[in-house]
């Protein structure tokens, strides 16, 4: 059972630290919102600590890191992202254009 719950939170805490890269952010921002200490956040994405229920609520609500994915890697989230575009606004189209534009930015940096 340990060995089970060992591996477990070593794949929650590559996925939480892929999410985290994803969005740009660093491990002591992801350590601020879940109200613990640097040192502590590390553990959790090393996998030596568990993500509680609670810290993964948070991560939902202040990130929209799904919750599923965290714990089985599974994304049930599908964009259709040349649908949306051809069916929203043109001040949508522009936001949704800037806003990847500004992602993508993040990562050539």
């Amino acid at each position: 059972m340990k060995t089970a719950r060992k591996d477990l939170n070593l794949q929650i805490g590559k996925r939480l630290q892929d999410a985290r890269r994803n969005g740009g952010y660093t491990q002591e921002e992801f350590a601020e919102s879940l109200d613990i200490g640097v040192d502590h956040y590390r553990k959790l994405e090393s996998g030596k600590y568990g993500l509680r229920a609670d810290k993964i609520l948070t991560l939902y609500q202040k990130y929209q890191i799904n919750p599923t994915y965290l714990i089985t890697g599974e994304n049930d989230q599908v964009l259709d992202l040349d649908s949306y575009l051809m069916n929203c606004s043109k001040a949508d189209r522009e936001l949704t254009i800037d806003r990847m534009a500004s992602y993508m930015k993040k990562f050539l940096i």
